[in-house]
């Protein structure tokens, strides 16, 4: 009971920080998923090697659903003092100075090789809505409308490539663990 009720308040506590408009506002679902990309960066930690020091590089990859969104979420605000960049991409070769790339509508096999190609790189993944996503080496994915979680996280990825994700943001998403198939 006392754990639902901690999940609850930071639930409530980040959709607050999501939004600096009214709390009963309508919000379009990319406009939420920005929202929530901004905040991910918040509470989360690159290794000191990674490029570009002062700014965090948000690439789309594949189609970009979010349109004027991103820039309208980001640009001119920071996160952990550091300002944003986002650029739109088809190719792997332009992901290497990304922080985060988010991946939509792209089909299983090209996943399964953008995965492979970065997997060894600081890069956090984020998939917007994709089966099987954090089993296939993905770190975050966003998951259907309805869902308990919001998203989920394969955090065994994400230390693999020197990524530290706070418990606070833990807490929100359901674990998806590279240990569940082992006996």
């Amino acid at each position: 009971m006392r754990t639902n009720r901690i999940i609850y308040s930071l639930s409530v506590v980040l959709l607050v920080c999501l939004f600096s408009n009214p709390v009963n506002a309508q919000y379009s679902e990319y406009e939420i998923k920005a929202a929530y990309i901004f905040n991910f960066a918040k509470f989360i930690e690159w290794p000191a090697s990674k490029t570009n020091p002062d700014t965090i590089v948000l690439a789309i990859y594949g189609p970009d659903p979010f349109g004027t969104v991103l820039e309208k979420t980001m640009i001119g605000r920071k996160a952990q003092g550091k300002d944003w960049k986002i650029i739109r991409t088809n190719t792997v070769s332009e992901l290497d100075r990304c922080h985060i790339v988010f991946i939509a509508d792209v089909g299983k096999y090209e996943t399964i090789q953008l995965i492979e190609k970065i997997k060894n790189k600081p890069i956090l993944t984020i998939g917007d809505e994709m089966m099987q996503f954090c089993e296939m080496g993905g770190i975050v994915n966003f998951t259907p409308q309805f869902s308990d979680q919001q998203f989920e996280i394969n955090n065994d990825v994400a230390k693999s490539k020197g990524i530290f994700i706070s418990p606070k943001l833990l807490l929100l998403a359901k674990i998806i663990s590279n240990k569940e198939d082992e006996f």
